[in-house]
C-alpha cells in the first residue's frame, strides 16, 4: 500500500490532501485505500509501475534526490491525492458507521451532529470528482514523462491507452464537454469500443483498421494516421455519447440527465431536476445525427485521399433504401 500506518500516526500523509482530524484512526481508512489502489490505480498504471512506486515509497533517502527520483516523487504525490480522495469516496458510508456484533449503527453525540443528506451527497461528489480528476492528472504526467517511466510506457495499460481512438478524458472533453469527468469517460468506454468495432472498423476495413491501431501506439505514428484521427474521433465521441444517453438516461454527467430550473419559495432558487424522456430522446437523436454526419465526412475524406488509403473503397454516404411493400409508389 502507498500509505503506511507508521507514516500516519496522526494522519500526516492524509491530512496533506483531506483535512481530517489528527486523532483519526488510520486503520479505519486503510482498507478503502487498498481497495482504491486495487480497483482504480493499478488498472490504469499497470502492476510494474505500481511496484516501482511501492519501492520508492518504502525507500529512506539520505541524500538529495536525483532528477529521476524527483519525478517519481512528484508522481507519487499525484497518486496519493487520487487514491485518498477515491478511498474516502468508496468508503464514505462505512466510515460513517459503527460495526459490531450487534449490527450496523450510526455514531451520534450531543455535541456533534451528522451531516444533512444534501451535504453528504455534495461531499461524496467532491471526493469522487477530485479522485478521478487526479487519476487523469497521473496519466497525463506519466505520458508527458514516459521516457522516465518505462514501467508504464512498456505496459499493457499504456498500449491499450495509446491504441484507443479517444485515449483520455481531456481529448474527449475537447470534442464534447463532459466537465473533464473521468467517471463519465469510463462509463462511455464500452460504447466507444462498440462504435470502433461496428462503425469505424466497417468503414476502414480490417487491413486499414489494424494498420491505424498499430501506428497509434508508436512514438511517431505515420503522418496520414495522425491526419485521419480527427475524422475518426468526432463520430466516435458523438455516437458513443448517444448510446450512453439512450441506455441510462444520462447525458454527459455521471448522475444522469439533468437540467437547471428556477424554483420559487427557496433561499437557493436554482435546482437541478431529472430531464424528461422527451428531452432525453431529443438529445440522443441530436448526437446521433451529428455522429452520422461526421461518419459521412470520414467517408468523404477517405475518398478524397484514396491514394493514401488504397486498401479502402469507401462510399461517400449511406444508401437510402425504401421498403416498397404495399406502397402505391415504387422507389428503386
Amino acid at each position: 500500500m502507498l500509505f503506511s500506518n507508521e507514516k500516519n500516526q496522526k494522519m500526516e500523509e492524509i491530512r496533506e490532501f483531506v483535512p481530517v482530524s489528527s486523532s483519526s484512526d488510520f486503520s479505519s481508512v486503510a482498507p478503502h485505500i487498498a481497495n482504491a489502489e486495487r480497483d482504480y490505480l493499478i488498472p490504469v498504471i499497470g502492476t510494474a509501475m505500481f511496484e516501482k512506486l511501492m519501492v520508492f515509497y518504502e525507500t529512506e533517502f539520505v541524500e538529495d534526490l536525483t532528477e529521476a527520483e524527483q519525478k517519481t516523487a512528484e508522481l507519487l504525490h499525484l497518486v496519493h491525492s487520487a487514491i485518498i480522495h477515491i478511498a474516502y469516496w468508496i468508503g464514505f458510508d462505512l466510515l460513517n458507521s459503527h460495526i459490531s456484533d450487534g449490527g450496523f449503527k450510526r455514531t451520534e453525540s450531543t455535541s456533534v451532529k451528522g451531516l444533512f443528506k444534501y451535504q453528504e451527497e455534495n461531499l461524496k461528489t467532491y471526493f469522487r470528482t477530485n479522485g478521478f480528476n487526479c487519476l487523469d492528472t497521473v496519466l497525463q504526467y506519466l505520458e508527458t514523462n514516459s521516457s522516465n517511466f518505462s514501467e508504464f510506457s512498456e505496459s499493457s495499460a499504456f498500449t491499450l491507452l495509446k491504441s484507443a481512438f479517444i485515449p483520455t478524458t481531456d481529448i474527449f472533453n475537447e470534442l464534447i464537454f463532459i466537465n473533464k469527468s473521468r467517471l463519465t469517460f469510463l462509463r462511455m468506454k464500452s460504447h466507444i469500443q462498440l462504435i470502433e468495432d461496428t462503425e469505424i472498423a466497417t468503414i476502414l476495413g480490417p487491413t486499414a483498421f489494424t494498420f491505424v491501431k498499430s501506428e497509434m501506439i508508436k512514438a511517431n505514428p505515420d503522418a496520414k494516421v495522425t491526419a485521419l484521427l480527427s475524422y475518426i474521433r468526432k463520430p466516435v465521441a458523438y455516437l458513443a455519447s448517444a448510446l450512453l444517453m439512450e441506455e441510462s438516461g444520462a447525458d454527459l454527467t455521471d448522475n444522469g440527465l439533468f437540467f437547471t430550473a428556477t424554483a420559487s419559495g427557496f433561499n437557493n432558487d436554482t435546482e437541478r431536476r431529472p430531464s424528461t424522456p422527451d428531452r432525453i430522446a431529443i438529445l440522443v437523436n441530436r448526437n446521433r445525427n451529428i455522429g452520422n454526419a461526421y461518419l459521412d465526412q470520414l467517408r468523404s475524406y477517405l475518398a478524397a485521399n484514396s491514394s493514401d488509403w488504397s486498401d479502402i473503397t469507401p462510399s461517400t454516404g449511406k444508401v437510402f433504401r425504401r421498403d416498397n411493400t404495399n406502397k402505391k409508389t415504387f422507389w428503386a
